[in-house]
């Protein structure tokens, strides 16, 4: 069985030298990688360059990306070589793409590296959600994506999971962060829930999801509500 596990963070250039980025750190990912790669699954992880963890000696396949265009064409050219099983698309990409940069005199500026000495008005728009993109490339996969929210109440916050899942036909949404509260939210297609306190019993949760696909359920973990 393969598993491919995005993981940490992009980064959107502002010129050269500057970039507009977040604070992951990639960790959820690496765990999530190690976790199916005890259960002897083939794991491709893929992890942002500006991660602050990087495992060593991993036992599962490590690559490395930038950007979300950069990690897009990283998933394609993947999807051409291998089958993979599952998706999980932990990585926080960025939101936003820089469009226009001008200078307080109106100077469209020129994205080398933009002068210090001068006011400027950066023009951003909504980046593409690579999320949205995946069943086309991986039709029958199971697919889980993320939603990391800081403020929100508890029903906007799986709001937002359920409008990701048919928005881009993926199976689950793990729900996540200080507006969701301690541990994970599981979001399926059907609206249920199952609350999970850590990634290990993330990867229960999902393991024999993913071995049906292949009807290998010999010596699988019990995954059992309320754990």
């Amino acid at each position: 069985m393969k598993v491919l596990i995005t993981c940490g963070p992009s980064f959107e250039p502002i010129d050269q030298v500057r970039r507009i980025t977040n604070f992951s750190t990639g960790k959820l990912g690496i765990e999530l990688s190690s976790y199916f790669s005890k259960w002897g699954m083939e794991v491709v992880c893929l992890l942002g360059s500006h991660s602050s963890l990087r495992p060593i000696s991993p036992q599962f396949t490590l690559y490395l990306f930038d950007t979300n265009e950069g990690l897009w064409k990283e998933i394609k050219k993947l999807s051409e070589s291998h089958s993979f099983d599952a998706i999980f698309h932990a990585a926080a990409l960025c939101d936003f793409r820089v469009q226009q940069i001008v200078d307080q005199y109106g100077e469209e500026a020129i994205k080398t590296k933009i002068t210090s000495d001068r006011e400027y008005w950066i023009k951003v728009v909504p980046a593409e959600k690579l999320i949205d993109k995946l069943r086309t490339i991986f039709p029958d996969a199971l697919i889980a994506g993320w939603k990391y929210e800081v403020e929100a109440d508890y029903d906007t916050v799986l709001l937002k999971g359920k409008r990701q899942i048919e928005r881009s036909g993926s199976d689950y949404c793990v729900i996540n962060g200080p507006a969701y509260g301690l541990g994970y939210g599981i979001l399926n297609r059907e609206g249920e829930l199952f609350h999970v306190p850590s990634v290990e019993k993330m990867g229960d949760f999902f393991l024999p999801k993913i071995s049906l696909r292949n009807k290998r359920l010999d010596e699988l973990p019990p995954f059992h509500l309320g754990d």
